[in-house]
């Protein structure tokens, strides 16, 4: 699409800001991992602006006084301008805590057990209201930022601006526009969990985008099968991925991403203070995530003790718990990570004192000098929209790790072939692959390490951006019937 403007947005920055310790000055302070990043990262390869919220008071600050938008280096050298956008405080609140922690990422990762969540009343329909606002904010932005732009082109990431694309046509009905969800969609009876005018009017505001993007083909199929029992006058091809309504022509796309290679290149892996004499030279199984519950660290955890526990050759292995702290205001985070604690201090008192450990901090070069590190890799997620981590830590290993990873990740269906994957919620299993994973042959190791790499290789950041252009490009061709 050579020659259009692109507009790029998504809700979460990857950046934050608060006073320098020393100076006292606003300072950008770049937060690891996330869509953010991933998102901040694509701003620099298109080299083109990006629109996200501002969070903090010092964000908003930051914002009033750089209305004109912030320029700020990531970690793989690429500079880029954000705009934070300053939303009413208590809308953003409600947004914040409430439509994204409690219902939207509770609905697309099965995070309700139905018997006791959830349960909506009319603080429900009020946060709407609030979510429709803040969708306006969005959408007013971008055709703002694109005013003057002939034939501008929308990229719109993340479940928290599904309403955008639908705002936007109706001011700019012949625009191609990308939505691009990056966490899973859920099968259409948990969906049906959402009231009504939420689970149908979600799905309206996502279909007048010109292309939806997901990075797995299950989360493809379950939004297609959602429309298709929703949506009565939309027809539906669930082979070519195809949603016609209204004269309008939709397709659903998978586009899968890997890694950023500039990210990894631009760090420095290291270990957490004391992690290295505790590990030595012996057997080590490193699991990683953020704090949240569908990551899944209890029953790794769990499986490692039964590993062990089970196969006298494992005695002596260590395991490290790599966590990266994430909206531990949410109750269902903080009691996650208080059941994990529970589980190590529990495999600890059987297996002998300090056989795991736990370390919480946001620090990417710990996240990759445990990577590097590790003699196993455990990525068991109950559900998870990719897991950018299961490619990234092959690439920087240097151990030939094997790699155990659940089924239910969108990365399982590129990298499930080289890997050991596994039915996250089946300890027995998992402590099967991990025995194997750790006893196998050198020489299989090796081979199996060399194939996980070229793997994971071709699906880099800028690999997926370009997918996106590409995809977009081809499905404007199909236009409006």
């Amino acid at each position: 699409m050579t020659g259009q403007q692109i507009f790029l947005a998504s809700k979460r920055a990857a950046v934050t800001y608060a006073p320098d310790p020393d100076s006292g000055e606003l300072r950008p302070w770049l937060a690891p991992g996330g869509t953010g990043n991933v998102v901040a990262e694509q701003a620099g390869v298109l080299d083109v602006s990006w629109i996200a919220s501002a969070d903090t008071d010092d964000d908003h600050r930051a914002a009033r006084e750089n209305p004109e938008g912030l320029a700020l280096s990531l970690g793989s050298g690429r500079r880029i301008r954000v705009q934070l956008l300053r939303h009413d405080r208590k809308t953003f609140e409600v947004v914040q805590n409430f439509v994204t922690a409690e219902l939207l990422w509770a609905a697309n990762n099965h995070g309700w057990d139905s018997w006791t969540t959830p349960t909506f009343g009319s603080e429900t329909y009020r946060a709407l209201e609030c979510f429709d606002e803040f969708t306006r904010d969005f959408a007013e932005a971008l055709l703002k930022s694109s005013a003057d732009a002939p034939d501008p082109l929308y990229l719109v990431h993340d479940y928290q601006l599904v309403g955008v694309p639908q705002k936007l046509r109706e001011q700019r009905p012949d625009a191609p526009i990308l939505l691009f969800v990056h966490i899973p969609w859920p099968t259409p009876d948990y969906w049906r969990m959402l009231p009504k005018p939420m689970r149908v009017g979600l799905l309206e505001g996502m279909l007048p985008a010109t292309t939806i993007g997901f990075f797995a083909d299950r989360w493809c199929r379950n939004f297609l099968a959602c429309v298709a029992d929703l949506i009565p006058d939309a027809e539906v091809d669930r082979e070519r991925g195809l949603i016609r309504r209204r004269g309008a022509v939709t397709r659903v796309r998978t586009l899968p991403l890997g890694y950023s290679p500039l990210t990894i290149a631009g760090r420095t892996p290291g270990l957490p203070d004391g992690i290295a004499e505790w590990a030595g030279d012996g057997p080590l199984v490193v699991h990683s995530g953020r704090t949240d519950p569908i990551k899944n660290a209890e029953r790794a955890v769990r499986a490692f003790r039964l590993a062990v526990r089970s196969d006298a050759r494992l005695r002596g292995t260590r395991m490290l718990v790599r966590m990266n702290p994430n909206r531990l205001y949410v109750e269902a985070n903080a009691d996650y990570v208080r059941r994990v604690r529970s589980a190590v201090a529990e495999v600890n008192a059987d297996l002998g004192a300090d056989t795991v450990r736990w370390h919480c901090d946001n620090h990417v070069e710990h996240t990759l000098g445990s990577f590097r590190r590790a003699d196993l890799l455990v990525f068991n997620s109950t559900v998870d929209g990719q897991n950018l981590s299961a490619f990234e830590a092959p690439l920087v290993n240097e151990r030939d790790a094997d790699v155990v990873l659940s089924e239910m990740c969108g990365a399982a269906e590129v990298l499930g072939g080289v890997c050991r994957t596994v039915n996250p919620f089946d300890l027995a299993e998992q402590a099967e692959a991990i025995a194997g994973a750790l006893t196998a042959p050198a020489a299989q190791r090796a081979e199996a390490a060399g194939r996980r790499r070229a793997a994971a290789e071709p699906w880099t950041l800028e690999a997926w951006v370009r997918s996106q252009l590409d995809a977009l490009q081809a499905d404007r061709r199909g236009g409006h019937e």
